[in-house]
C-alpha cells in the first residue's frame, strides 16, 4: 500500500466516524419541522397544543407567552441554544425530567437541521451562540 493511498484511506475512515455536522441545513430543517413538529408547534401565533417556537433560540425555557408550561420546564435553568436543543431533541424527559414533551429526533443530522431552522427564526440574525450562560 502506498503512503498516499493509506493517507486517503485514513482520512475517509475518520470522516465516516465523525460526529454529525455542527451546522444544520435551514431548508432541510424547515421541511423536517413541517413534517414532524407542526402537529403541536407553530412558528406564528396560532391555536396549537404546544408553545410557539418563533424566537425560541436564545430564549429561556418555559417563558414563551400564552402557554402553560409544566413546572419542570418553568423551573429549568436552560436557555435554548445549539447544545441545549440538541439534548432536548434527543430525549426531552432525560434532559429535563417531568416535562410533557415526549417526541424525540433520533437522527443527529435531522436534529442539526431542525436546530438550524429554529436558529434562523431567532430574530438575532443567526448570531453566534452565547456560551456564557
Amino acid at each position: 500500500m502506498t503512503k498516499g493511498f493509506l493517507a486517503m484511506f485514513l482520512i475517509a475512515a475518520m470522516g465516516a466516524a465523525a460526529p454529525a455536522r455542527a451546522d444544520g441545513d435551514v431548508k432541510a430543517g424547515q421541511a423536517l419541522f413541517q413534517d414532524r413538529c407542526v402537529a403541536c408547534h407553530a412558528t406564528q401565533p396560532t391555536r396549537k397544543p404546544a408553545p410557539l417556537l418563533e424566537g425560541v433560540y436564545g430564549r429561556r425555557a418555559g417563558t414563551a407567552p400564552n402557554y402553560t408550561y409544566s413546572a419542570a420546564l418553568r423551573n429549568a435553568s436552560v436557555t435554548w441554544d445549539a447544545q441545549t436543543l440538541e439534548k432536548w431533541l434527543t430525549d426531552p424527559p432525560a434532559f429535563i425530567p417531568g416535562v410533557n414533551m415526549q417526541a424525540q429526533v433520533n437522527d443527529p443530522g435531522q436534529r442539526a437541521d431542525i436546530i438550524a431552522y429554529l436558529k434562523s427564526m431567532s430574530g438575532n440574525g443567526g448570531a453566534p451562540d452565547n456560551l456564557d450562560h
